[in-house]
């Protein structure tokens, strides 16, 4: 009897240890699969992370371009990527004759051949906040406008008028600030500067360019300014199936049935998310003598070149701005080459660098960016 009642306890304690065992199993089995599910979950996070960085990288591609083709090469404004007084290539100075020399590379050009900004050449931006931003001034409210005695905006008799305290000329009643004209101060500026101008302007103009902790090789864009051989339609490279040449019109003397000179605003836009640099191979890493950047190790540039999303776009800059004025704003009619502005009562502008007339999806790698 004792003996049949201990192998019935045995028994028991068998089956609860295979019960136990088996849930045990069963629970590493379910944490496995949440911890994969997770690291999967990470992993398209990550991904979707740098999609959207590089796609962003576009916009900062395409803000460059348009801000380039009028400013960045000189003292004097420029009159776009191709210029719009005769369409030559540009840029070329406002106060320059455009119509000096070939227009497929005029003498007054900013570029030399075979150096960015030059037809076939690229250039390549690595971005990262700076510390202090050129001009930067001092955070909080843009222009607030105080009320009170001795400021610049006082209260009138008239509970519905408002009165200028004698700024710039400026003295009187007004029934709304929009009446008034330059309301502010020059001597108490608002927006204040980071760094006084007064004290310091070199520093005031030049910002201070290191990086923000944890701002740095996160995303970079590249710009491939493209050559007349780029988009004249013979399908070379791969994307080549329209000619952009073509075109004929009136230039700015009036003469019409002019043929254009080649179309130099077409560019070929590479946008990464990845601690690259945007440095395409190697070899341009030592070109650019930053092998160091990569610990000198090619391997380890490899590692990181192929876990970057790149993403590749064309672009092409128009000299369309939303102006009114059919030459702009800033070229004088009488002397075209002075730089003098246009009154002609339009104070808005959309855009002061032209604007993008067409962007195209690349679906893959272009053979030069």
């Amino acid at each position: 009897m004792a003996t049949r009642s201990s192998r019935r306890g045995a028994s028991r304690r068998g089956a609860l240890l295979i019960i136990v065992t088996g849930l045990a199993a069963l629970l590493l089995s379910l944490a496995l699969t949440f911890l994969s599910t997770m690291r999967s979950d990470g992993e398209r996070t990550r991904a979707i992370v740098r999609d959207t960085q590089a796609r962003i990288m576009l916009s900062a591609a395409i803000c460059y371009v348009l801000e380039t083709s009028r400013l960045g090469w000189g003292d004097q404004e420029t009159q776009g990527w191709n210029d719009v007084r005769n369409h030559a290539v540009g840029p070329i100075p406002i106060d320059a004759d455009p119509e000096a020399g070939d227009p497929r590379a005029p003498t007054n050009r900013v570029w030399t051949s075979g150096e960015w900004p030059a037809p076939g050449t690229s250039m390549r931006a690595a971005m990262a906040v700076w510390e202090r931003a050129p001009a930067a001034v001092r955070a909080g409210p843009r222009n607030p406008i105080a009320v009170g005695p001795g400021l610049p905006l006082q209260d009138d008799a008239d509970e519905n008028r408002i009165l200028v305290a004698g700024l710039h000329g400026d003295y009187g009643s007004y029934r709304s600030l929009g009446d008034a004209w330059r309301v502010g101060s020059y001597d108490r500026p608002d927006p204040a500067a980071v760094v006084d101008p007064r004290v310091d302007p070199l520093a005031f103009r030049a910002g201070d360019a290191k990086p923000r902790p944890g701002t740095s090789n996160l995303a970079w864009f590249r710009v491939y300014r493209e050559s007349a051989g780029d988009h004249d339609g013979d399908r070379v490279p791969y994307y080549d199936v329209l000619d952009l040449n073509a075109g004929r019109g009136a230039d700015w003397n009036g003469a019409a049935d002019i043929a254009y000179p080649p179309n130099a605003s077409v560019f070929v836009v590479t946008c990464g998310a990845g601690a690259s640099l945007g440095f395409r191979d190697w070899d341009e890493v030592l070109a650019s003598d930053a092998g160091g950047t990569f610990l000198d190790d090619s391997a380890y540039f490899a590692e990181i070149r192929g876990a970057e999303t790149v993403l590749w776009y064309r672009i092409e800059w128009s000299a369309q701005t939303g102006d009114y004025g059919p030459k702009g704003r800033r070229m004088n009619w009488s002397t075209p080459f002075d730089g003098s502005p246009i009154w002609d009562q339009i104070f808005s502008m959309p855009s002061q660098g032209g604007s993008i007339r067409w962007v195209q999806r690349l679906d893959r790698e272009p053979p030069a960016w």
